[in-house]
């Protein structure tokens, strides 16, 4: 069990299971209704989260509100530079504008299908991080 801003989380993995490399797109939701305390949030969670990656991980963001942006064009290998530009990256998040979750996830998917060079034995997916509902698109 672990105390973060408050919360408890509780991590849980059989320890007779196999780990294997994760190829991760994770989609931000940086609408104006995430202003405040939840990109604060947000950013701290991705930041821990880059932290956890293995060097055999791949990764990549997808930021939306109205609009969808990739972060990069592929996923990159969670090497310590790539986890370090990545950081840099959370830390300039910010708030505005319509929620347009379809296009995010569909843009997400997209990404892990054109994914090239990924460890035999990965496992692929997508985690959305968003407070509500759609706003704009489907």
């Amino acid at each position: 069990f672990q105390i973060v801003n408050g919360y408890f989380v509780h991590y849980f993995a059989p320890r007779e299971m196999p780990v294997f490399p994760k190829n991760v797109v994770f989609v931000i939701d940086r609408s104006g209704s995430m202003a405040g305390r939840k990109i604060e949030q947000t950013r701290e969670a991705l930041l821990k989260i880059l932290q956890d990656l293995r060097p055999e991980d791949h990764f990549s963001f997808i930021t939306f509100n109205s609009k969808v942006a990739e972060w990069k064009s592929s996923l990159l290998q969670a090497t310590a530079e790539n986890a370090a530009s990545a950081a840099g990256f959370v830390q300039t998040l910010s708030a505005s504008g319509g929620t347009d979750i379809n296009r995010a996830l569909l843009t997400a998917v997209s990404v892990l299908d054109k994914a090239e060079r990924l460890p035999e034995r990965s496992v692929s997916m997508i985690i959305l991080l968003t407070d509500g509902q759609p706003t704009s698109g489907e």
